[in-house]
């Protein structure tokens, strides 16, 4: 994300939501993470369609399946993450999208690695990819051999470590790198493979376990390394670049990681979904798609998106901004039934305490 002008762009939108309490303009309800849509094109968008998005941020998926659930508003747009959309379409919370009506689609086309991440999975007529991403190894490079990071997970959980170690406070991030470290399917729903992921995360030497307060501290060499999602590493080098800060860290993604895509749904509870057609065609407009992807600093779904931002006006050809490049094996989360969420919920509550 292009930092030095975020204040400046989270102040705009939140002045513009402020004053919206007494607009006469039809509602879209739009829920999204946090710093993650160009706050101007979403006025944009309203001048054009004359609408007044009411747009809310969460922190997890959860919450936002939370807010479905209770329903909170009658969101139009949502943007979960995969496993959750499969999760949301098999409690009937999501519509089918009708592509039909994404004529900026004749214009623009996904990436065939995205797309083929969840084709088949039962979902995919619920969403429109919006970005994606990994998880892997944030580390100090002034601390950290390179011949440490082996290609493996390893390195995350040697109990006799010297490294200060983070472990991201996720049950489904650190079970599921503990079982890729031991050669299992991320999805596994194995006891016996899943007691030794336990038993490797009990064992683990940890530091401190964390969500975003992980990349600073291995920033500040408080850590040496820590498990991070690659759009931590990317909002933190994007922000040394614009400060001209000495950069001090790297991101090491090993040979088989976790793959995430975000996208669009829209709910069943939406009341206005002819607007939510005409938001999502706004966001895939190559111009509209590429000033996006430039302000969220996050890899883009659609491929001349991705070719603009890495090629010399842009210059994102850094190492990792692919998230599946050529030869490297990626797995996409799945939801599995709520008794495994709560198994994975068991095994990190126990690994904490010992």
């Amino acid at each position: 994300m292009k930092r030095i002008l975020l204040l400046l762009s989270v102040l705009l939108i939140t002045l513009t939501m402020a004053a919206c309490g007494g607009d006469s303009r039809e509602k879209l309800y739009v829920l999204n993470w946090g710093e993650y849509i160009d706050p101007d094109l979403v006025v944009a968008f309203e001048d054009e369609f004359n609408v007044n998005v009411v747009y809310q941020e969460v922190g997890s998926n959860e919450e936002m399946e939370n807010k479905l659930t209770t329903k909170a508003a009658p969101y139009d747009i949502v943007i979960p993450s995969d496993y959750m959309i499969d999760k949301m379409r098999q409690q009937d919370m999501l519509q089918v999208i009708d592509y039909t009506k994404l004529t900026s689609l004749d214009e623009v086309s996904f990436m065939s690695e995205v797309t083929s991440l969840y084709e088949g999975k039962g979902y995919e007529d619920y969403l429109v990819p919006y970005f994606w991403g990994t998880f892997g190894i944030m580390y100090n490079l002034d601390s950290v051999e390179e011949v440490d990071l082996d290609g493996s997970w390893d390195v995350l959980f040697d109990p006799t470590t010297n490294y200060n170690v983070g472990m991201y406070d996720s049950s489904r991030d650190s079970v599921g790198a503990a079982l890729l470290a031991l050669g299992y399917d991320i999805n596994s729903n194995v006891n016996a493979e899943l007691e030794e992921a336990e038993q490797l995360l009990i064992d683990g030497d940890y530091y401190i376990f964390g969500e975003d307060n992980l990349k600073g501290l291995v920033i500040d060499g408080v850590l040496d390394l820590a498990l991070v999602y690659s759009g931590d590493y990317f909002d933190e080098l994007y922000y040394a670049e614009e400060e001209e800060i000495e950069i001090t860290f790297g991101y090491y993604v090993p040979e088989i990681t976790n793959i995430w895509v975000d996208a669009f749904v829209i709910p069943t509870i939406s009341e206005n979904t002819d607007m939510a057609y005409e938001f999502i065609n706004y966001f895939l407009q190559e111009d509209v798609a590429v000033q996006n992807a430039d302000w969220v600093g996050y890899a883009p779904v659609l491929v001349e998106v991705y070719d603009t931002l890495v090629g010399d006006d842009y210059g994102y050809d850094y190492d990792n901004y692919n998230p599946a490049p050529i030869g490297e094996q990626r797995v996409i989360f799945e939801y599995i039934s709520n008794d495994r969420y709560d198994r994975l919920n068991q095994i990190l509550q126990v690994a904490k305490n010992n």
